[in-house]
């Protein structure tokens, strides 16, 4: 579900997502303001992710397979975030994923 964000609220979000990209200081309740955000929007939930990889391992380059995993906000420039299907299960696997991952 995607709800509707004000320009107000999407540029709050929007600050509290550059500093975690910078690695810069957010306070515990802005983080629990955008995780309850990201639970429930896509878009969100996806420049979070962007950020912490940003934030993580730097700009990677956009022509490399890891440019585009990061570009997409998607585990996987880590080994141990792959999935191994001899050794996984995908239910599992996507367990931590927000509500909008589950049901899809």
């Amino acid at each position: 579900m995607n709800m509707f964000l004000t320009n107000e609220t999407r540029l709050k979000i929007k600050n509290i997502i550059m500093r975690i990209e910078k690695d810069e200081e957010v306070s515990l309740e802005e983080r629990i303001y955008l995780e309850k955000l990201a639970k429930h929007n896509s878009t969100i939930w996806t420049w979070l992710r962007k950020a912490n990889s940003l934030r993580r391992y730097g700009k990677q380059n956009v022509d490399g397979i890891n440019g585009l995993i990061q570009s997409l906000g998607l585990d996987g420039l880590d080994s141990e975030n792959h999935f191994d299907p001899n050794n996984d299960d995908i239910a599992n696997w996507f367990g931590g994923s927000p509500d909008w991952v589950r049901r899809s």
